[in-house]
């Protein structure tokens, strides 16, 4: 009546998700991670999931274990944060210095 499908049999046939899937399908898991954020938040981590996609050849090789990827990623959104503004201040400085420089 019912045959016994061992793991070997029942993966046959099946494709591969791939690298970008993954990111489409981890995007869409932290999706109410992301709505609580702020919206300036919100736009570092969109940013995170952008640079993933741009190293997804990368991403092929390395697995990531999902235990420290709240630590990770919040962290991430922290540094680009402060990054951001540091970038905003180094400008403002660079177009004082051009404003008063003859």
């Amino acid at each position: 009546m019912f045959r016994h499908v061992n793991q070997e049999d029942a993966n046959v046939g099946r494709t591969v998700r791939t690298f970008r899937d993954g990111i489409r399908i981890e995007e869409g898991r932290w999706k109410e991670f992301r709505r609580t954020l702020r919206p300036s938040e919100r736009e570092h981590f969109d940013r995170i999931f952008d640079s993933a996609r741009g190293y997804a050849d990368a991403g092929t090789m390395i697995v990531t274990p999902r235990i420290v990827e709240v630590i990770l990623l919040s962290a991430v959104l922290k540094m680009l944060g402060e990054l951001d503004d540091v970038v905003k201040r180094v400008e403002a400085l660079e177009k004082r210095l051009e404003e008063t420089t003859p």
